[in-house]
């Protein structure tokens, strides 16, 4: 019978969906010292179980009473997803834009270096944010605080800098594109070259409205470059959805 009190006990924590293992720990003592007073004979945790109601109910129940720190560890997650994302993106920009000076023999940083950081970044916020808003079983509430977070950020860029609307829509287009491949049932090389064909034309078009001449060869190159951005974006925010699934597992 302990086998059995402790099987029900573990499936009740774990829908509670708690994400701090010492609250964990406390709600299985709870449970314990509960089902214990009840007797170890058959009908007794039958009863106990009976007066407690169905386990899913059970486990709903107390993940509505731990709701908040299920909350401030999932903005944890996503803030700390974009963060991880937006520092990649500065640091594959400033790799690109890196240029030897011959003359004196010392490695600089391309002047067009801060435009493309922060467009990576914005475009590291989008994909995080598009991929967070469509991630499966969909949710309408992770969607809103998704996208209404990045209506936030964009609101505050854009009046800081009124001329980061652009790159702001772009970004939001190119992440949508990337996620919708991703999404699909395509084999990786299929998505990465779909993926490369958009971001590079995107380039181009955006160099263009900037009255910046942009060959084709130069395009797919800038394109290269998002494309690095995007698949190491991805590679973050699965592995940040991993941490997060795991951080509830009761075993």
């Amino acid at each position: 019978m302990p086998d059995d009190i402790d099987a029900i006990i573990e499936r009740i924590v774990e829908a509670a969906r708690i994400p701090s293992r010492g609250r964990r720990d406390e709600l299985r003592r709870e449970l314990r010292s509960h089902f214990e007073e009840t007797g170890r004979m058959p009908e007794g945790l039958d009863a106990a179980v009976a007066r407690f109601g169905n386990i899913a109910d059970i486990g709903d129940s107390f993940r509505r009473v731990y709701r908040r720190d299920y909350i401030a560890f999932y903005v944890a997650k996503v803030v700390g997803c974009a963060a991880a994302a937006a520092m990649a993106a500065i640091l594959i920009e400033g790799v690109a834009s890196l240029r030897l000076a011959t003359n004196v023999d010392a490695w600089y940083l391309s002047p067009r270096f801060a435009h493309a950081a922060a467009f990576g970044v914005i475009l590291a916020l989008a994909v995080v944010v598009a991929a967070e808003a469509t991630r499966a079983p969909f949710a309408w509430s992770r969607a809103l605080f998704s996208l209404g977070g990045f209506v936030i950020v964009s609101a505050g860029a854009s009046l800081l800098n009124a001329s980061s609307a652009g790159a702001i829509a772009t970004a939001s287009i190119l992440a949508t594109i990337g996620i919708g491949v991703v999404r699909n049932a395509m084999t990786w090389p299929s998505r990465a070259a779909l993926t490369l064909a958009a971001f590079a034309a995107a380039e181009y078009l955006r160099h263009q409205s900037l009255g910046i001449t942009l060959g084709p060869l130069r395009a797919l190159a800038a394109g290269s470059i998002l494309l690095m951005l995007w698949a190491l974006t991805m590679v973050i925010v699965a592995f940040a959805d991993r941490a997060f699934g795991g951080a509830f597992k009761t075993t």
